[in-house]
């Protein structure tokens, strides 16, 4: 890919890569080296998106490499807890509310998590989600479906 064309896609496309990964992984530090390492690997010549299919080539790669973060042998580390919590730090334009929608999202599990972030914030289909997580539509709907009952719970007194 030319580099002409990957700082066009990262003009447009960073900022939702990044709190994508972020919701992903709870880390703001590890967000930013794996949407990092996912424009680098566009740099690469034999890597080529479709036109009008570039965002969802993009947080495909981005929740790969996420999936391949957790995975990797220095993840498996023991993790200071304390400083691993101080790390879920609220983006500069929230409010009250958007705190409290945030930390409910964060406490979420990952496999519900990824979903409501992926359908609300991100404006994909259930049939792109499943794409992009490698998981069947209806267990798209289901996990959406449970997280927001579990969200719901934190949040009553905002409803």
């Amino acid at each position: 890919m030319k580099n002409e064309d990957v700082v066009r896609l990262f003009d447009v496309y960073a900022d939702d890569l990044y709190r994508f990964a972020v919701y992903y992984t709870g880390s703001k530090h590890d967000a930013e080296d794996i949407v990092q390492d996912v424009f680098l690997k566009l740099l690469d010549e034999r890597v080529a998106t479709k036109p009008g299919k570039e965002k969802t080539y993009l947080f495909t790669m981005t929740a790969n490499s996420c999936r391949d973060y957790f995975r990797s042998a220095s993840r498996q580390k023991d993790v200071d807890l304390e400083s691993a919590e101080n790390e879920l730090q609220y983006f500069d334009d929230f409010n009250e509310r958007n705190k409290a929608v945030y930390d409910e999202l964060m406490n979420l599990d990952g496999q519900f998590r990824m979903p409501i972030y992926l359908h609300y914030y991100a404006g994909y289909s259930y049939k792109d989600i499943a794409g992009i997580l490698k998981i069947s539509e209806s267990a798209v709907a289901v996990r959406i479906n449970r997280g927001k009952a579990k969200m719901r719970i934190g949040l009553e007194e905002y409803l």
